[in-house]
């Protein structure tokens, strides 16, 4: 039979495009990797529980998203319950869309400087509805840092940095919203804060 140049057009997409099908669906169907715990978990990375348990749980976080503070009881509550057997890391990742989000993450990683991040953290996320310019040093003042350390530390560019390769890093491996948790190296998919605590249980178990 012979073809016609329309029917020879027509079959070449028909082509191009079960190719597009094909590959599309190779590609989303690649399980998604496992990460390692010494790029989720970098030094100076701040960490609660048992820093040597085998479980490890990470976070990137924004202080100013309102479904971080949302996620925050139930993170709580799963490290404080398994805390022997499991270490929690915070990454940072400050969306543009919040313009206190990298100036409290600032604040959070200056007070870690003086081994007060979880207590900063805390207050961060009590505050945000009322975060300002001047709210950082307010909050600073409450857990009785060195301020001159301090407001020393706000200004130094080294924290922002830090700041900046924990989001790009979290970019690169595919965290595009807050809150984004990994378990033991694999992102978990929540469709609830109770989906959080069953992971959590299951790889205890």
């Amino acid at each position: 039979m012979k073809l016609t140049g329309e029917t020879k057009l027509f079959l070449g997409i028909i082509g191009v495009t079960v190719a597009l099908i094909g590959g599309a669906i190779v590609l989303f169907s690649k399980p998604t990797p496992t990460l390692s715990r010494q790029d989720l978990l970098p030094t100076g990375t701040p960490t609660r529980g048992n820093a040597d348990a085998k479980i490890f749980l990470v976070e990137f976080s924004d202080f100013q998203c309102p479904a971080c503070k949302a996620a925050k009881p139930a993170a709580d509550a799963v490290i404080a319950q398994y805390k022997d057997k499991i270490v929690f890391g915070y990454r940072y990742f400050p969306l543009d869309q919040h313009p206190f989000g990298m100036k409290a993450a600032i604040a959070a990683e200056a007070a870690n400087r003086q081994g007060k991040f979880w207590e900063m953290y805390d207050l961060l996320f009590a505050n945000q509805e009322k975060f300002s310019d001047s709210i950082f040093t307010d909050l600073a003042k409450q857990l009785n840092l060195d301020m001159d350390k301090f407001t020393k530390d706000l200004a130094d560019n080294t924290i922002k940095q830090k700041i900046e390769q924990d989001r790009s890093y979290g970019s690169q491996i595919g965290v595009n919203a807050t809150p984004t948790f990994y378990l033991n190296g694999k992102k978990l998919n929540l469709t609830s804060f109770d989906d959080l605590k069953n992971a959590v249980v299951d790889a205890v178990k």
